[in-house]
């Protein structure tokens, strides 16, 4: 590691609060040219109760998963009243890659809609346009993202991120692990088990694919596929197969 605070890092398996957990990652991230940072959960491990939160100002009350950030708080503001956790591109990148990647190759990419554009523009008005992500693919289906900023002109800021990157991984790592030390282990009752063929229905069907379309998949009828179906919603403790849906994403059980 290079021009790393060890002492820091180390204490990082010592924390008693997230508070100290944040300060420590702010000495961190500074201490390899970064000016801030964030890091969030998107799709908690099994078995893991992650604080949770509605956002002031939601306005559709919307819960939103404890995270830490150095982000200006009007940005942050911004970005949870108007619900971007929902597009946010850097999860979508997150989610296939387990190597960190900077923004600027986001813009690049054919498949973003046009509120994940406006998103990224926005951010750079709010003098966030340089930066880069760190997925973390944690235990348990977990996955969290590590991004951090600087104030620095395009150039310094790659050579910046280019002799850092390797650090950010170990970083990621060690703060994503300290933070799940201090979450709590849900109860086994609050555990959902799901058999495979619940988890392939919901799976293809968060895929968008229809009940027929999964049942010529799976090699069952269709009736066969509304059956699991329903019984992974009845399970899940909801009322359609779109909430189950999108409820077994967010819980980690199918990752689409």
């Amino acid at each position: 590691m290079t021009g790393l605070p060890i002492d820091q890092v180390d204490a990082l398996s010592r924390v008693k609060t997230t508070e100290e957990i944040g300060g420590l990652l702010q000495g961190l991230v500074e201490a390899l040219g970064f000016a801030a940072y964030s890091y969030v959960h998107v799709r908690p491990p099994l078995g893991k109760r992650i604080r949770s939160f509605v956002p002031a100002d939601s306005p559709n009350g919307r819960v939103v998963h404890e995270f830490l950030a150095t982000f200006p708080d009007s940005w942050i503001g911004h970005y949870l009243a108007r619900g971007y956790g929902d597009i946010d591109p850097t999860f979508l990148a997150a989610t296939g890659t387990t190597l960190p990647f900077d923004w600027l190759t986001l813009t690049a990419r054919g498949d973003l809609s046009s509120g994940q554009r406006r998103l990224l523009n926005e951010a750079e008005d709010f003098g966030l346009g340089l930066g880069a992500t760190v997925p973390i693919h944690g235990p348990d289906s977990g996955l969290s993202t590590l991004n951090v900023t600087a104030r620095q002109a395009q150039p310094a800021f790659e050579g910046t991120y280019r002799q850092s990157r390797h650090d950010l991984v170990w970083i990621a790592a060690q703060v994503h692990e300290a933070f799940l030390r201090l979450s709590q282990d849900a109860p086994e009752t609050q555990r959902v088990r799901l058999t495979d063929r619940e988890r392939d229905c919901l799976l293809w069907t968060a895929r968008g694919k229809t009940a027929w379309e999964v049942g010529q998949i799976l090699s069952i009828s269709e009736e066969t596929v509304l059956f699991h179906l329903k019984n992974g919603t009845r399970k899940l403790g909801v009322f359609s197969k779109h909430h189950a849906v999108v409820k077994a994403v967010m819980s980690g059980y199918i990752i689409p």
